[in-house]
Parts: structure tokens; sequence; C-alpha cells
């Protein structure tokens, strides 16, 4: 019995945790260097747009099939409205980055999350990790783990058209 108890109060502070990670907000004028372009960007620079943020790494077998998956969501939501930004987790990542990003054919943006950027996310450590914000910079959902090209397709789509509505 003290088992299930542990795991059921468990399983609640993780829930409540993961459903206050649903109240923040991008914080703004946090700076990224974005990999493929060598530029600096703000979340700022987004505002107004869907984004698609990740965290992954290249030991991570279900963050590479996410990575294709996001070029072809990429392709079909960019016109829409959609941003994608992948920041990669390795150590020393900048070495093997350029060969990542031609491999796949990467056009979305790609950068190496820094301290501010890990901590800006609470440190996600299961990779992939993934993150969908609307167009007020408010984070909608999370998902830990892979998290599907089909459910990721119908929370976008979900998001473009509240955006169109409003």
């Amino acid at each position: 019995m003290r088992k299930i108890s542990l795991f059921l109060t468990a399983f609640l502070f993780l829930g409540l945790v993961h459903v206050l990670a649903f109240e923040q907000y991008l914080p703004w004028n946090l700076t990224i260097h974005i990999f493929n372009g060598n530029k600096d960007l703000k979340f700022e620079d987004f505002k107004g747009k869907v984004l698609l943020i990740n965290f992954f790494a290249t030991y991570c077998p279900p963050c590479q099939v996410e990575l294709l998956e996001f070029s072809d969501l990429y392709r079909k939501f960019n016109s829409q409205g959609l941003e994608i930004i992948s920041f990669m987790v390795d150590q020393g990542g900048e070495r093997v980055l350029p060969h990542l990003i031609h491999s796949k054919g990467i056009k979305y943006y790609v950068a190496i999350a820094d301290e501010s950027i890990l901590a800006a996310f609470q440190w996600p450590d299961i990779l992939p990790t993934t993150f969908l914000v609307d167009h007020n910079g408010q984070i909608v959902k999370k998902f830990v783990g892979y998290a599907g090209k089909k459910d990721l397709e119908k929370a976008i789509i979900e998001l473009l058209n509240a955006k169109s509505r409003g």
C-alpha cells in the first residue's frame, strides 16, 4: 500500500509540474545563436508565430527521427506561420552540427543550447523534449520523449487555426 501511495504522490506531483509549465511564457529577450545562418536572434523575433522548440542530442535515436519529421512539418506549415528551433545539447556539438544539418537537409533554425536556454526551459533532462508555443509566446504543450509527427501536426494545426481566428 505504501508503494502505491508513493507512486500516486509522485504521479500527482509530476502532473502538477507539467501543468505549471503550461503557464510559462518565452523569455523574449534571451539571445539564441543560430548555427545554420550564423546569426543571433531573440525569442521576440518570433512574436506572432507558432513556435516549435526542440531539445535533442546526436546520440539519441528518437531525436534523429524527429529532426527529419520537423523538416516535413516546416515545409508544410512555415508559410502559415510555423517556425522551428532545435537546440543541440551535445558537448562540443559545434564540430558535428554542420554535417548533421547538411545530411538531414534541415532548413529550420538549429542552435546549441547554452546554459541560459537550458535554464529558461527548466533543464530538459529527457531527450527529445519538445515545446509548442502559441503566437503570444505562451508555452502550451510539452512533449517529453518522442512526440510523434501526427500528434505534433495536430497540435500545430490547432495553434495555427487559433491564431487565424484570434
